[in-house]
């Protein structure tokens, strides 16, 4: 499995907000600096296995759900909008791909 360090960051940033801590709140509970902490939310760099277990810990998650971030997610993604747009009109479907022509266009 390969384990993308800015996506893990991101539900970590993600989870922490959430529980309305502070980066300098959560890496005292887990006894890290603050500055690692931004380097593992930035996704610079992924955390020990035991700072890990411990920000599951601290966020109150199941530390499988960091790992359900995987090509099953995206699969199930690809096939909620596959049904979505086989139900689709005509003028949706227009719709729809000149939405998706945009992302792509403005991603470059």
């Amino acid at each position: 499995m390969n384990l993308d360090k800015e996506i893990i960051g991101k539900k970590i940033r993600q989870l922490r907000i959430e529980r309305g801590l502070s980066q300098e709140e959560l890496s005292e509970k887990i006894d890290i600096s603050p500055r690692h902490m931004c380097t593992i939310e930035n996704g610079n760099s992924f955390p020990s296995i035991e700072t890990f277990i411990k920000i599951a810990q601290i966020l109150e998650i199941d530390i499988n759900e960091f790992f359900n971030l995987s090509k099953i997610n995206d699969d199930k993604l690809r096939n909620e909008i596959y049904n979505l747009v086989q139900i689709s009109s005509v003028k949706e479907l227009g719709l729809i791909r000149d939405i998706i022509g945009a992302i792509h266009k403005n991603r470059r």
